[in-house]
């Protein structure tokens, strides 16, 4: 567990996974392929994202150890000798290789592959460091984190399921996941600007006012939301529309019973808030295809039991805050009687 704590995976396990598993699922699910024989293929596709996210945390720490020094924030690898980082970052490109050989003769997929492992190289390492480099940094976070990997599971399981490479449907991943992460990037580098600035960490939310950031957020918004829209409808069934409208009575039930903001990007740091159509990608859509598989095979209940297994943080949450809304409601109806 300590082994674990270096690399940061509380940040990312379910944040950055359960979204390129959607789009796993989504992929399958499109090609008329049976989610059960395409199961271990999207657990070996994970693994070699895991291993990019841990190579990732750890590069990016290693890389921040004198700035978050300056702002007063914990760094995890600012404990360890500097022998031990280079080890455990050449461990993580060794089974990165491991992955990559396997991932091979599909030469498209490696190409994603090694690029993801690029972007965030250059992102994090003097002297290009594209994270102080204005819109480049979060460019570059976007495509290493949700980008890259996105395409990479969708054009590997074109590969495997042996399916026609479809443009429209590549494309509309490709413009999600980009914009998707986008927001995520910009919106830690806005929830963490005071740190940045203090630190003389100059990231593009530090360059640029909250204030005069709306219009642009609303753009990305709306990118997000085409492709989005483009994706759910070759796939549309009854189980997205309730997972649709799920979300939107949550998202209703937390703006108006417990007041949270409702925020595309740029969040308050101390009041609750909804960061729009996160807990859609985290929970209901990916739960809603392993349902419509399931009911298909008795296989597609063992995966989407392993799916809950390894991923049911934000799962719990959203049935915390239903059930603390059903519970105060009925208090209240019973006090007025």
């Amino acid at each position: 567990m300590r082994l674990l704590k270096f690399t940061r995976y509380g940040e990312w396990w379910e944040y950055k996974l359960v979204p390129l598993l959607f789009v796993g699922y989504a992929t399958v699910m499109f090609n008329n392929y049976p989610l059960e024989r395409a199961g271990l293929r999207i657990l070996f596709l994970l693994g070699a994202i895991v291993t990019g996210a841990i190579y990732v945390s750890v590069v990016n720490d290693v890389t921040d150890i004198e700035e978050d020094a300056i702002a007063g924030k914990k760094n995890r690898m600012a404990s360890l000798k500097p022998i031990w980082r280079g080890v455990i970052l050449t461990i993580c490109l060794l089974i990165g290789v491991i992955f990559g050989y396997f991932i091979y003769p599909d030469v498209v997929s490696l190409t994603l592959y090694i690029l993801a492992y690029v972007v965030f190289t250059i992102y994090s390492v003097p002297p290009i460091r594209l994270k102080k480099r204005g819109f480049f940094g979060p460019m570059c976070d976007a495509m290493g984190a949700h980008f890259f990997p996105s395409l990479l599971m969708t054009t590997n399981l074109i590969f495997f399921c042996k399916v026609d490479f479809n443009i429209i449907w590549v494309s509309a991943i490709g413009i999600w996941s980009l914009f998707y992460g986008l927001r995520g990037i910009l919106w830690h580098q806005y929830y963490d600007r005071e740190n940045d600035i203090l630190s003389n960490t100059e990231t593009f939310a530090v360059a640029i006012q909250p204030e005069n950031f709306k219009i642009p957020e609303r753009i990305i918004l709306a990118a997000e939301i085409i492709a989005l829209c483009t994706i759910l409808y070759y796939i549309f069934n009854i189980w997205i529309f309730l997972a649709a409208t799920s979300y939107c009575v949550l998202v209703f039930i937390r703006h108006l019973a417990f007041k949270y903001k409702i925020c595309i990007i740029i969040c308050p740091v101390s009041a609750p808030y909804e960061l729009i159509f996160n807990d859609f990608y985290l929970v209901f859509a990916p739960i809603s295809l392993l349902l419509a598989q399931a009911i298909k095979t008795p296989y597609g209940w063992l995966i989407f039991c392993l799916h809950l297994l390894l991923f049911h943080q934000k799962l719990i949450f959203v049935l915390q805050d239903l059930l603390y809304f059903l519970k105060t409601n009925i208090s209240n109806k019973h006090s007025k009687t």
